[in-house]
């Protein structure tokens, strides 16, 4: 694992632990719901939200980090991430940590 992997794996695991910030619960079931609205799951939970965000593109984590999750250029970033990946979601299947996004 490299350096860089590290840091953004570090980055996911200490937001995702973060039970205080009223945000970041709120991007949590915004995860949710965006499972929900594009038909990966049916009722997301929690849990399915975190095998989600952890999939993730390092950089949609890093502008999400930046900006918020919400952010409208982040949403179009998530929103073709499960466009693109949409059966492999369904399937919760182990997805390799992109950096970049094609």
């Amino acid at each position: 694992m490299s350096y860089k992997h590290n840091n953004l794996m570090a980055i996911r695991e200490n937001y995702w632990k973060d039970e205080h910030s009223h945000h970041v619960q709120t991007e949590k079931h915004f995860f949710c719901n965006v499972l929900e609205e594009h038909g990966i799951f049916h009722e997301a939970t929690l849990e399915d939200a975190k095998y989600f965000f952890f999939a993730l593109p390092s950089i949609i984590i890093v502008k999400g980090y930046a900006l918020g999750f919400m952010h409208d250029q982040v949403k179009q970033m998530i929103f073709k991430y499960i466009a693109q990946n949409k059966t492999y979601l369904q399937q919760r299947s182990q997805l390799k940590i992109q950096y970049r996004m094609s």
